[in-house]
């Protein structure tokens, strides 16, 4: 999951919670304390995420002022514009089409200079795959970049990868497919079993090169599969990162 990612979804969550405060008021306005709150936030949101949602003006919902102190702000119209901001956010962090907002990242843990770039520029690409909504294309980068990242991380630990009870009888690790590279770096602890449990859907990305093998197997894939690819390598890549 990107950095951008689950800061939006921070934003998201600490906005319902300030939804709730409005929503719970009796009354028909309400004072400037939650209304100040709610603009702090709105603009740490916008400083972070230019022209994401409408910016918020606490002016526009101006009720009265009481002893010349105490302002207050009509609750129902803020009510709304807290629904629109909430109604973006949820597409952006909820729907495909929308995520993942694109990252680069430097994969420093990646021993190979030459494998390090392609593995970049592999990243790169996956992203802008997903965003143009391109299922199958996420699919086989997210399977090659996993699988290139973890031969990697096994060459540099190759004597506890053959000493894996779930290590194949192949000897050379480079010839291991993706299901035998997940399996051991389960097994040695080197990723989260998260991985094992969600990787289902990309063990099988090479058949997807040959529209001969997705025939004959009757491969199926959309938006959930391409979603839980690409959510398996930013879970291996957080996993490895220093």
């Amino acid at each position: 999951m990107s950095k951008d990612l689950s800061k939006l979804r921070q934003y998201y969550h600490s906005i319902v919670g300030q939804q709730n405060i409005f929503n719970e008021s009796t009354q028909h306005n309400i004072d400037h304390y939650p209304v100040n709150i709610l603009k702090r936030e709105i603009d740490s949101l916008l400083s972070d995420f230019p022209n994401l949602v409408p910016p918020f003006n606490p002016q526009e919902f101006f009720s009265h002022s009481h002893s010349g102190r105490s302002s207050y702000y009509n609750c129902s119209g803020i009510r709304s514009y807290i629904s629109s901001v909430l109604g973006r956010l949820k597409i952006v962090i909820g729907e495909p089409k929308a995520t993942p907002i694109t990252e680069q990242r430097v994969f420093s843990f990646i021993n190979d200079p030459n494998l390090r770039g392609i593995i970049e520029r592999d990243f790169a690409e996956v992203q802008r795959a997903y965003i143009s909504e391109c299922w199958k294309s996420v699919i086989i980068l997210s399977g090659g970049t996993i699988e290139a990242i973890l031969t990697d991380l096994l060459l540099q630990n190759s004597v506890q990868a053959f000493s894996s009870s779930a290590a194949p009888n192949q000897k050379d690790i480079t010839r291991w497919n993706l299901s035998d590279l997940i399996n051991i770096c389960v097994d040695l602890d080197l990723i989260s079993h998260g991985v094992e449990k969600l990787s289902h859907p990309i063990r099988e990305y090479r058949n997807l090169v040959h529209p001969g093998r997705e025939l004959r197997e009757k491969l199926m894939f959309d938006a959930e599969e391409a979603r839980i690819a690409l959510e398996v390598l930013n879970i291996v890549c957080r996993d490895l990162s220093p």
